[in-house]
């Protein structure tokens, strides 16, 4: 099982609260899991870390994983 937590503003692209759980299938990357998101329509740049460590599209997942999905914050 790999669980999907999607924070501030882009829980609107996940149902519910937004978070989600996937069943884990071997292979599977970050880009994969993302994929049971609406991700792709949000116009907000975001960061996506796995256990706690920030990680790229590619990088594979394994069972057992927490992605969280954060908006990224501008400021001056």
């Amino acid at each position: 099982m790999v669980t999907i937590k999607l924070m501030a503003v882009l829980k609107e692209f996940a149902p519910g609260d937004g978070s989600l759980e996937l069943a884990y299938a071997p292979g599977m990357t970050v880009a994969d899991a993302l994929g049971a998101t609406d991700l792709a329509n949000a116009k907000v740049k975001y960061s996506v870390m796995v256990n706690n460590k920030r990680k790229k599209p590619e990088a594979p997942l394994e069972d057992g994983d927490n992605v969280i999905v954060m908006p990224l914050l501008a400021g001056g």
